[in-house]
Order: C-alpha cells, then sequence, then structure tokens
C-alpha cells in the first residue's frame, strides 16, 4: 500500500495546485470555449474545489501518518493544515 497510496494522495493535491493556473486565464477559457473548472463552476466554486482537494489530501496523509505510527509526523502536520483551514474559510 506504501506504493500507492501517497502518489494518488499527492496526485490529487496536484489537482488542486493545477486548477490555481486556471484562475490567470479565465476570459481566454471562455473567448476559447474551454470548459476549466473557473469556467464550469465560476470563480468561487473552483476556488473552493482547490483549496478542498489540497486540503484534504493533506489531512489523508496525516492520517496516512498516523496509521504508518508516525504520530509526531502527523500532528506535526496537522498543526499546520489547521491554520491553513481557517485562513481558507476567511
Amino acid at each position: 500500500p506504501v506504493y500507492w497510496i501517497l502518489p494518488v494522495l499527492y496526485s490529487i493535491a496536484g489537482l488542486g495546485i493545477a486548477i490555481v493556473n486556471d484562475f490567470k486565464s479565465i476570459e481566454g477559457d471562455r473567448e476559447m470555449g474551454l470548459n476549466s473548472l473557473p469556467v464550469a463552476f465560476g470563480v468561487d466554486g473552483a476556488k473552493y474545489i482547490c483549496a478542498a482537494s489540497v486540503t484534504l489530501t493533506q489531512l489523508g496523509v496525516a492520517a496516512y501518518l498516523y496509521l504508518l505510527g508516525e504520530s509526531t509526523y502527523a500532528l506535526i502536520l496537522l498543526g499546520l493544515i489547521l491554520p491553513q483551514i481557517y485562513f481558507q474559510a476567511t
């Protein structure tokens, strides 16, 4: 499981990071008829999809570390994620 869990989780996080680049070209995407996430869901919808994919992935990695017995690293990661969640929500 170690060999596929982390790549899957970080691929989901990569989706969130890739969405960030879509925000730069919303007007161009509309003109070209491309259905990027910001065009399809609007800026707010895409913003929440982006934040959720990154945050849920990080929480998944923290949970996975905890299950592996690496509770110190899991708690450190969780301590870094909590302020991120707060600032995403405000």
